[in-house]
């Protein structure tokens, strides 16, 4: 609540000199007299009640004085706050990150906003509603909506995604939607630095709302956990962003079981990081660190880790063209040129490429075999024919050229042929063997080279049950007919079939993928971004040129019922005066 009009303070003047007139009025009293002698005696001047007197039992005076204040206090424009946007159109950029969900009075800083959003929405008649949800890929819920009912539901039924806010991406897409219009747009978040308003033509005013409430958090800043010979070692980096000392305990857990193996009491200093490590735990597949203490922000408390190791480094042969390693740097591995011992000590850690048949019996990884070392190529003619392999999901090899092939590989599935003679084969274990030197071919001019390169990079790069790790909703791509994704509770998610785009939870924790009988695990992390409170204070910008306006906590009280309570007071004060009058 503030006040409008400071200038009519100087009208408290008038109950004042009402108080002063008070203290200083004459004070009579009724009394019987048995003669008119003693009359001037008893009325004289002299005998004045003390000044506080004057004001007891005087309702008359506190009357007077009520309607008085009143009359200065509708005077100076009493106002409470109000947010009321007066444009055609209207709208909300709402931010449905992790760190919306920090801890305020009555919820959450997210709820908040949704109530806060409500109140304008059912305060507006006939606006059109415009509601945009950040993140990598922002989203209008609903566009240029003048139904209130719809409005008020599809905010309520907003949802934190927990993805980060990429705010700037979310401001163009407001702006390319009120392009032609003047509009409002009311930003809710948790910090937004005036500085970066966009600078347009005057038909856009901007309310942002933040969060200036500095909030204590402890936080999970880095979590790694690895094999050992005499158990599980894991490393938790604690991080507090308070400016107290705190104190509190992490608890390791087993990440499929949620069972406790170990935990430890930890002390921290404001502003500062700490290491609190583990060793010789049990084995698991997977880990899930947990803090366990009093702070504002409960999800960046915990952490998980899968104990499978991803292969992200591919070591080719020397011998092969120097095409087939600019293909697997265009799949983003780290590419590395070995030698026969190097690929060897590797395999286990590494993709190997080579044409080295002997590789095909080592270690227990599948490799990648381009070409043969051990016997001679014949001539082919023709059109390739492939299968249904989900290696050939996104790829087309049918307008290849090959001039020549090596005799098939026994026991291995042919995937794709020419001239009714095996092309590309796989092994029960994954292998993956292309029976032609690549020099042989013009497949390094068709884009289908490197897309091949990279499904059946994809194939080899991780252990039989892990897939990696993934920040809420990141999209990917999976080699795969038809997977289905559970929670590590075994509750069903969702299905994504053939040529889908894999899209990861929102939530995050520990998941499961399952094609067929074969089930692999993965983790959604929180990004870094989201493991601190920001705070900023709210502000407007208004439009310059529009035929409505902005109007911004200026909502003025009392016009309708002070005058009736003025009223009231003067009739009240009509009968006391009435009834009572001054005695003379």
């Amino acid at each position: 609540m503030g006040i409008a009009n400071w200038m009519t303070g100087w009208t408290a003047i008038f109950p004042l000199a009402v108080l002063l007139y008070y203290f200083f009025r004459k004070r009579y009293e009724t009394q019987t007299i048995s003669s008119t002698l003693f009359w001037e005696q008893s009325m004289r001047e002299t005998k004045v009640s003390p000044y506080l007197k004057n004001l007891q039992r005087n309702a008359l005076f506190y009357l007077q004085m009520l309607a008085l204040l009143l009359f200065v206090f509708l005077l100076l424009g009493p106002f409470v706050d109000q947010e009321e946007s007066m444009s055609d159109h209207v709208i909300f950029i709402v931010d449905t990150s992790a760190s919306m969900l920090v801890e305020k009075k009555d919820g959450t800083l997210f709820s908040e906003h949704q109530e806060q959003m409500k109140k304008l929405v059912v305060g507006q008649v006939d606006q059109a509603v415009t509601l945009i949800t950040t993140g990598k890929e922002p989203t209008a819920i609903l566009r240029e909506e003048t139904d209130t009912q719809k409005v008020l539901d599809a905010i309520g039924n907003l949802a934190v995604s927990y993805e980060h806010e990429f705010m700037d991406r979310a401001i163009e897409f407001a702006q390319s939607i009120a392009a032609s219009n003047s509009a409002d747009i009311h930003v809710y978040t948790d910090s937004f630095d005036r500085a970066t308003v966009p600078e347009g033509d005057g038909k856009i005013g901007w309310i942002v709302n933040s969060n200036p409430d500095k909030k204590m958090n402890v936080s999970i800043d880095k979590f790694g956990a690895g094999q050992s010979a005499d158990g599980i070692e894991v490393i938790v980096k604690i991080s507090n962003q308070s400016e107290e000392m705190k104190q509190g305990e992490v608890h390791i857990k087993d990440g499929l079981t949620g069972v406790l193996i170990a935990k430890e009491a930890f002390e921290i200093e404001a502003i500062s990081d700490l290491l609190v490590s583990f060793k010789d735990l049990p084995n698991s597949k997977a880990v899930h660190a947990e803090l366990v203490i009093e702070d504002s922000y409960k999800e960046d408390n915990s952490a998980y880790a899968l104990l499978g190791n991803e292969k992200n480094e591919a070591i080719i042969d020397g011998n092969l063209h120097e095409l087939v390693k600019k293909a697997f740097e265009a799949a983003q591995l780290e590419v590395t040129i070995g030698t026969v011992n190097e690929m060897s000590q590797a395999q286990d850690i590494s993709i190997i490429v080579t044409n080295d048949v002997s590789f095909l019996e080592k270690g227990t990884n599948p490799i990648i075999m381009i070409g043969r070392n051990d016997s001679t190529a014949e001539p082919v003619s023709g059109v390739i024919e492939s299968t249904t392999d989900p290696l050939f999901s996104i790829v087309d090899i049918s307008n290849v050229y090959v001039s020549e092939v090596y005799p098939p590989i026994d026991g291995m599935t042919t995937i794709a042929s020419i001239d009714e003679k095996p092309f590309i084969q796989k092994s029960s274990r994954g292998d993956v063997v292309i029976l032609a030197d690549i020099e042989k071919t013009d497949w390094p001019l068709h884009p289908s080279f490197p897309l091949f390169i990279w499904s059946s990079a994809e194939l080899l790069r991780t252990e039989a049950n892990v897939v990696g790790t993934f920040a809420p909703n990141q999209r990917k791509s999976i080699v795969s007919s038809e997977i289905e994704l559970y929670t590590n509770e075994d509750e069903y998610v969702t299905t994504f079939t053939e040529g889908s785009s894999f899209r990861a939870p929102s939530i995050p924790g520990i998941y499961k993928l399952r094609e067929g009988n074969n089930e692999k695990l993965f983790t959604v992390q929180l990004e870094d971004d989201e493991k601190e409170i920001l705070t900023n204070t709210s502000f407007t910008v208004t439009r310059t040129q529009s035929d409505g306006g902005i109007e911004i906590g200026k909502k003025l009280i009392g016009i309708i019922f002070l005058p009736l309570f003025i009223l009231i007071i003067m009739l009240i004060e009509w009968e006391v005066q009435r009834r009572r009058g001054y005695p003379n």
